[in-house]
Parts: structure tokens; sequence; C-alpha cells
């Protein structure tokens, strides 16, 4: 079996623990070159991780684990924010 690298870059942490990362570009018949951000933050409470998913340009989060709907509306800040800047570093990144 082969195993697939997914490589996700560094973007954003925060003291709370919070880790946002994001794809190299990617394509599609519905995107013109696109990228997916990811949020982690660790939970005490499950050991574990709560996660979310975003496809950048887009307007949802997907695979959403343990973050409420207002930690959504927090992340959609630095969605709206940060997102375009990450797509930028992964078509430098692609194109170089």
């Amino acid at each position: 079996m082969e195993m697939i690298a997914m490589k996700h870059n560094p973007l954003l942490s925060f003291d709370d623990g919070l880790e946002i990362t994001f794809s190299d570009l990617k394509y599609d018949a519905e995107h013109n070159g696109y990228i997916v951000l990811y949020f982690e933050r660790p939970c005490n409470e499950r050991r574990g991780f709560d996660s979310a998913k975003f496809v950048y340009p887009g307007t949802s989060f997907s695979d959403v684990i343990g973050f409420t709907d207002k930690d959504l509306e927090s992340l959609m800040i630095h969605v709206k924010k940060a997102a375009p800047l990450a797509l930028e570093f992964s078509k430098e990144d692609a194109y170089a």
C-alpha cells in the first residue's frame, strides 16, 4: 500500500493551543485553485482535539468535532483575515 503524504503548512498558533494550518494548492472542476484550512485545539475533556476543516474559497466549515457554533463564528474571522494570504502562499509554492 502506498502512503500519501499530506502536507500541512503552519499559519497561526494561539495561546489557547489553537493551531491553524493549510494545505498545498489543489484543483478541481469547481475551483480554480483552492486550499483547505485545518483548525485544531486540544480538548482535555475528550483527551483529544477539537477540529474543523474549511475549503477556501468557500463559505462553511466541514468535519467539525468539538467546536461550538460560537467557536466557528470566531474561527470565521480568522478565515476572512488569513485565508487569502495562505492561498497566495500556496500559489507561490506551487509555481516556484
